[in-house]
């Protein structure tokens, strides 16, 4: 038994949330699918707490301005490390594009 590393989270600090769609949207047509954990309605396998049917409601002001900026990548277990770093690049290169 051992762990598997199926994907990875990150917070956009320096992206204002307004632009975090965007970004999505660049990194997907270079081919890195990204989910938000800030978006309003759930995707796929993301969600906030305000979505959450089993859960009673509630404000976490906190946790909102954490969940704001969290992004979800879910790594194929063929990935190389060559691969990582292509991502990698990829993230960063769009991060800076759209926040010139």
């Amino acid at each position: 038994e051992f762990y598997v590393g199926s994907s990875i989270q990150f917070r956009l600090e320096t992206l204002k949330t307004n632009l975090i769609a965007d970004f999505m949207k660049a990194c997907l047509n270079r081919g890195v699918e990204l989910k938000w954990f800030g978006a309003k309605q759930p995707t796929g396998f993301t969600s906030r707490y305000t979505s959450w049917q089993y859960a009673p409601k509630q404000t976490l002001v906190n946790t909102e301005a954490i969940l704001d900026g969290l992004i979800d990548m879910r790594l194929p277990l063929t990935f190389s490390i060559e691969d990582c770093k292509l991502v990698a690049a990829i993230i960063c290169q769009e991060i800076e594009a759209n926040t010139a």
